[in-house]
């Protein structure tokens, strides 16, 4: 294989950098006029957003656009109910930089080798990172999807470990509503690698593994991830009050919170998938 030069990186960065800042900024401020990140979140995401863009063009940062503002489109709908979910949730209305990473750092990680592989000539690698990228947003996306929709269901969740019932809202409740709504938000992504080039078994593997990854965030959320109860017997995510006063946990570990399960699934789509498109071979 051809070594590549740093110059090559140097003037592909530098074409791009224009585009990426002017494209980002737009995506940030928006994002922060709706009420859909802290300034914090505002900070990551402009750092994501430009990784993106320099990796690998319009065609990569615009999965990260559609989901930002497909996941705050679906959540329109669910926006009355938000008010007696953000005191029990461990993240609030606005996502902060913690939640855009646990989103969004496997992507990263897969995007800044894009460059590489393209410039070195190596399809293969190409297919494979682009493929593990889509599947990526494909599972932050239809686990963001599941929530925002299920929450809206008129029956009651059940914990996809053991099929008791939950809470509506509760972190591993599962509902045939959040189902479609998961399997939805995958497909959206899918859908949106597809028109950026990515081939038809591209789009079956992305929307597959997003889907899978949704339900091990479920899993995950039922199980090891921390839940506990406050002085007023009602579940929380949080471990401490406003005060600074311990909740009590009746589930999972304490340092398994809702982004480490965030972060686990989504690195499960995003390894899955490439392994998935090597096996298979041909381009996807």
């Amino acid at each position: 294989m051809n070594e590549v030069p740093w110059s090559a990186f140097t003037g592909l960065w530098l074409a791009r950098l224009p585009w990426a800042l002017l494209a980002t900024a737009i995506l940030a401020i928006s994002a922060w006029v709706r009420g859909s990140v802290s300034g914090s979140g505002v900070a990551g995401g402009v750092v994501v957003g430009l990784i993106f863009y320099l990796a690998g063009d319009w065609s990569l940062w615009s999965l990260l656009a559609v989901f930002f503002v497909s996941s705050s489109l679906v959540g329109i709908p669910a926006k009355r109910l938000r008010p007696q979910l953000e005191h029990r949730h461990q993240r609030g209305a606005r996502r902060s930089w913690q939640q855009v990473a646990a989103n969004t750092a496997p992507m990263v990680v897969a995007s800044l080798a894009l460059p590489w592989a393209q410039l070195s000539g190596n399809p293969v690698l190409v297919n494979t990172l682009l493929v593990a990228i889509c599947a990526g947003f494909a599972a932050a996306a239809s686990d963001t999807w599941a929530g925002e929709i299920g929450v809206l269901s008129r029956h009651s969740p059940r914990l996809l470990w053991g099929l008791r019932k939950a809470e509506a809202g509760q972190s591993g409740g599962v509902s045939w509503l959040g189902i479609l709504g998961a399997l939805a938000g995958a497909l959206a992504m899918s859908v949106t690698g597809f028109l950026t080039g990515l081939g038809v078994m591209a789009f079956l593997v992305a929307t597959s593994w997003g889907f899978l990854s949704s339900l091990l965030d479920s899993l995950l959320g039922a199980t090891v991830q921390a839940l506990y109860v406050n002085s007023e017997g009602q579940w929380t995510e949080k471990p401490h009050d406003p005060q600074g006063n311990p909740h009590t946990l009746v589930r999972g570990w304490r340092w398994i919170n809702n982004d480490v399960v965030n972060l686990v699934s989504v690195a499960m789509a995003v390894t899955g998938a490439g392994v998935s498109a090597v096996v298979i071979g041909s381009p996807l």
